[in-house]
């Protein structure tokens, strides 16, 4: 192999991981939604929790190859001199998805981890009338029984978007991070 065949090569791999970074996230977030939809679309309710996590899952994965493909790609063009413009597009569009999946998906598990623990309370009903129009003033809130169910329904899928987000956050730095080979 020429050395000039060895550098096409290298070239043709550069713009191949330049187009996948750009499309990456964009791939990966429709498989998400369409996911989403068809599960959805399926059972006929709300989407689950655990559907959820596994939407959320499916655009980290989308992201941080895109940032994988966009980080190769600006390596190669950064080692060999070349015009970063569009290399540093996709490597910052990879950045700011990134940025904003990260925020939605930990806000997303805090807001599961929250609605979780309200489950555990159930609330007194208004102040009612005693048919002798004496006012009757309900107890406070009575705290329910916590359940392996219940755990793995609500607890579980908050735990794992938490886990979810800091991989993912941290894949995306190490990727973002990688030098030139």
């Amino acid at each position: 192999m020429t050395k000039a065949s060895a550098t096409s090569k290298q070239t043709s791999l550069a713009q191949r991981n330049l187009g996948l970074g750009y499309s990456t996230p964009i791939i990966g977030a429709v498989v998400a939604l369409l996911t989403g939809l068809v599960i959805s679309d399926v059972t006929q309710t709300q989407l689950d929790n655990w559907v959820w996590v596994l939407i959320q899952l499916l655009l980290g994965a989308g992201m941080v190859l895109g940032t994988k493909f966009a980080t190769a790609a600006f390596n190669f063009a950064n080692s060999k001199g070349k015009k970063l413009g569009a290399i540093k597009g996709a490597r910052n569009l990879n950045l700011i998805l990134g940025i904003i999946w990260s925020a939605v998906v930990t806000i997303m598990a805090f807001t599961k981890g929250v609605d979780a623990v309200q489950k555990l309370v159930k609330w007194p009903t208004p102040v009612t009338y005693s048919p002798g129009g004496k006012e009757v003033v309900p107890k406070g809130p009575e705290l329910l029984p916590f359940t392996a169910g219940q755990f793995v329904a609500e607890w579980l899928p908050a735990f794992a978007l938490i886990l979810i987000a800091v991989v993912g956050i941290y894949l995306l730095l190490a990727e973002r991070a990688r030098d030139t080979k």
